[in-house]
């Protein structure tokens, strides 16, 4: 029985992933260059990973900007991890609004436009970017925003594999009244994760495409995390012998291209296809929710020391910025120019 069962307590890992094409340096200069018209950053987390889909360099370029940061494909995490996230930011960062979602059902995505409106006085025009690293469903997310706030289609493209969006695109509004528009912009990787496994966790929520991590390795690491979780079904769902949960993910793998049929020429199992299989598995929430960062008070307590975050201006939005108050004092003489015409006709 899996009683008798005794998981692998470490998993060896020493090989850093490391991927950082052109584009993303090209999107991190043209975030920085479009802040100067942004009012509110919407940084962008994957809830499987809410630690270690944190990407230090947005710290240093949104600075003190106001900013929301956004715990997406919640639906796919251990939904326990949600009161000690929220209490850690309650702690170290009480002017840093947070917020869990959902994009297949638009859970709490009406959160984030109701934060957006209360910007938007005494400013009648608010406008929002978005960033975070690849494939933490940022694309889904505005066209989320744009469903829920002026109930329209897709607005940005969406795909399993990362980097789809590859410039920062114009703006889409969001947001009828007040008017909420909203700046989508690349995923942009850490060019250099130090700590090996943190990579395969990236890997593993699709953040780096498959084939530079090796889907048989990122199969292994998700059977040592299942089998760390007690969450041993896999077994019978892919009819190992005896419907017992295994170590060994060559045993794995073959039960999986059983049940596909995964099976190249001469009668070998296509292992490559089966790792495949299953990683999709886990990735659409097929093996159950599951968040693969620690995130207990001590280890959220350690990640706030080390991740410094900047206090932001979201305490009093009736305050006004120099760039709000330049903006504001344009749409005031567009009003008056106007009006003189008006008077003048």
């Amino acid at each position: 029985m899996a009683s008798r069962f005794i998981p692998r307590t470490t998993f060896p890992y020493d090989r850093v992933i490391n991927w950082f094409p052109g584009h993303m340096a090209r999107g991190l200069r043209l975030i920085s260059e479009r802040l100067n018209s942004v009012d509110l950053v919407v940084e962008v987390r994957d809830a499987r990973i809410p630690l270690s889909s944190v990407n230090p360099n947005f710290e240093k370029v949104v600075g003190r900007r106001p900013r929301l940061i956004v715990y997406n494909k919640f639906d796919l995490a251990d939904q326990s991890t949600k009161a000690p996230i929220t209490a850690a930011f309650a702690k170290h960062a009480p002017m840093t609004p947070v917020v869990f979602t959902s994009c297949q059902t638009d859970n709490n995505i009406k959160e984030i436009l109701n934060h957006a409106a209360k910007l938007a006085d005494p400013i009648p025009q608010v406008t929002l970017m978005v960033v975070g690293m690849p494939n933490v469903g940022k694309s889904s997310l505005i066209n989320s925003l744009r469903r829920v706030g002026v109930g329209k289609g897709k607005a940005a493209a969406t795909g399993a594999q990362p980097g789809i969006t590859r410039t920062v695109i114009g703006t889409v509004k969001v947001l009828e009244d007040p008017t909420v528009y909203l700046v989508d912009t690349p995923g942009v990787m850490v060019p250099h994760i130090a700590d090996p496994v943190r990579s395969l966790k990236v890997a593993l929520t699709g953040g780096i495409r498959d084939h530079l991590s090796d889907e048989q390795t990122m199969a292994d690491y998700l059977l040592f995390r299942l089998n760390e979780f007690g969450a041993y079904d896999y077994a019978k769902w892919f009819k190992l012998p005896d419907d017992q949960p295994t170590n060994n993910v060559d045993d794995l793998l073959k039960g999986v291209a059983k049940r596909i049929g995964a099976v190249v020429k001469g009668g070998e199992y296509d292992m490559t296809m089966a790792a495949k299989f299953f990683l999709k598995h886990y990735r659409t929430g097929k093996l159950g929710q599951f968040t693969l960062d620690d995130v207990s008070p001590e280890a959220l307590e350690t990640f706030f020391e080390h991740q410094k975050m900047y206090a932001t201006t979201n305490a009093n939005p009736s305050t006004l910025s120099r760039r709000q108050e330049k903006k504001v004092a344009k749409l005031e003489q567009r009003k008056n120019s106007r009006r003189a015409a008006k008077e003048e006709e």
